[in-house]
C-alpha cells in the first residue's frame, strides 16, 4: 500500500515532533520519572509502505548508561531505524539494550493509533502490543506515550486542574514549534512558502507561571520558540532576545482559550487571554493560520 504525500508527511511529523515531546513527562512528571528510573531500552517505531517506508526509535537510559553513552542524554529520539547498538563515548558499540518492536502494516494503520481517528482504527496498536507484551518495558512506554492524548482538543482541562493545564500547555507548545519546523524542513508547502522570504525572525511564546490561590508559584513559566531565517527554521525551549512576535500569556489558561480555541484569535487577543508584543498583527494573525493548519494534521478529523 502507497500511503498520500500528506500521511507521509504526518507521520515524519509525529516521529521529529510529538515523539522528543515525551521528554517533558519523562523530566517533569515525578510518576513517569520513576517508572524509566531504571530502563535501559529502545522503542522502535516502524511502518511499512510501498514508497516511504517510515521509523524511528527512541533510546531510555539510566543515569549511569547515558553519562558513558556518546549522546550523553537518558532520552534521545533518532531517526530512522534501530541499527541495533548505540554508541557510547569511548568509541564503542553497545548492543544489549532491550528492544520494543512496534511495526505497523501501514502508515494509515500508525496513525490510526496516534490520532486516534476512530476506535476501529485505533485496533492497529494491539498487535504491536501483544508481540510486544512479554517485554516489561512495553507497557510503561505505552503509559507514557499516551501522555500525548493531553495534546488533543478533546482535553481541555480548567483552572482548578493546575498540573493537567501546565502539561497540556507545554506539551503542545514543545510540539507545535517543532512540528512546524519539521513541516518546513520536509518541504510543505503552506510553510515553506511561508518562510522562504522572511528574514532573521523569532516568533516566541511565554506563558506565564500556574498561581495558587494565595499568589504562590506553583509551576514556572512555559517559553518555546520558533525561528525563521530565509526559508530555514529552527525550534527550541528558552526565551530569544528581541522577538519579531511575542505571544505573551497571562497564565495557561489563557494559552489554553487559544489552543483549544475556546475563543477565535481576534476575540483571544480583545479578552486579554494573549497579548502580541512586537510586529504588526497580520504577522500573528498568518503564523497562527499556519499554526493552525499543521496542528489540524495531527488530531482527528472532525466528524461530520
Amino acid at each position: 500500500m502507497k500511503a498520500s504525500d500528506k500521511d507521509v508527511l504526518t507521520a515524519k511529523i509525529y516521529f521529529s515532533a510529538a515523539f522528543p515531546a515525551l521528554r517533558v513527562p519523562l523530566e517533569e512528571d515525578a510518576k513517569q520519572a520513576k517508572k524509566f528510573e531504571k530502563v535501559n531500552a529502545v522503542v522502535e517505531f516502524r511502518a511499512a509502505d510501498d514508497a516511504n517506508p517510515v521509523a524511528c526509535y527512541m533510546v531510555f537510559l539510566t543515569e549511569d548508561m547515558a553519562a558513558k553513552s556518546a549522546h550523553a542524554k537518558r532520552f534521545k529520539v533518532f531517526q530512522g531505524e534501530y541499527p541495533g547498538y548505540i554508541e557510547m563515548a569511548d568509541g564503542s558499540k553497545y548492543d544489549g539494550l532491550k528492544v520494543v518492536k512496534m511495526y505497523f502494516k501501514s502508515i494509515k494503520s500508525l496513525l490510526g493509533v496516534f490520532k486516534g481517528s476512530s476506535p476501529a482504527e485505533m485496533l492497529g496498536i494491539v498487535s504491536p502490543l501483544l508481540k510486544n507484551i512479554a517485554n516489561p518495558v512495553t507497557m510503561k512506554f505505552l503509559f507514557l506515550m499516551l501522555t500525548l492524548t493531553k495534546t488533543m482538543p478533546s482535553f481541555n482541562p480548567s483552572k482548578d486542574q493546575p498540573w493537567e493545564q501546565y502539561l497540556k500547555v507545554k506539551l503542545s507548545l514543545y510540539l507545535i514549534t517543532r512540528a512546524l519546523s519539521t513541516a518546513n524542513k520536509l518541504g510543505w508547502p503552506d510553510m515553506a512558502d511561508w518562510t522562504l522570504k522572511q528574514p532573521d525572525r523569532t516568533y516566541q511564546f511565554i506563558v506565564g507561571p500556574t498561581l495558587d490561590a494565595n499568589g504562590k508559584e506553583i509551576y514556572p513559566e512555559i517559553k518555546s520558540y520558533l525561528r525563521v531565517k530565509m526559508g530555514k527554521t529552527k525550534a527550541g525551549n528558552g526565551e530569544r532576545k528581541y522577538p519579531f512576535v511575542l505571544f505573551k500569556f497571562p497564565d495557561p489558561d489563557g494559552c489554553l482559550a487559544v489552543l483549544t480555541n475556546r475563543y477565535d484569535f481576534v476575540e483571544s487577543v480583545a479578552k486579554g487571554c494573549v497579548t502580541i508584543i512586537g510586529a504588526g498583527d497580520s504577522y500573528a494573525v498568518q503564523f497562527n493560520e499556519i499554526m493552525t493548519k499543521c496542528q489540524a494534521m495531527l488530531v482527528p478529523e472532525p466528524k461530520k
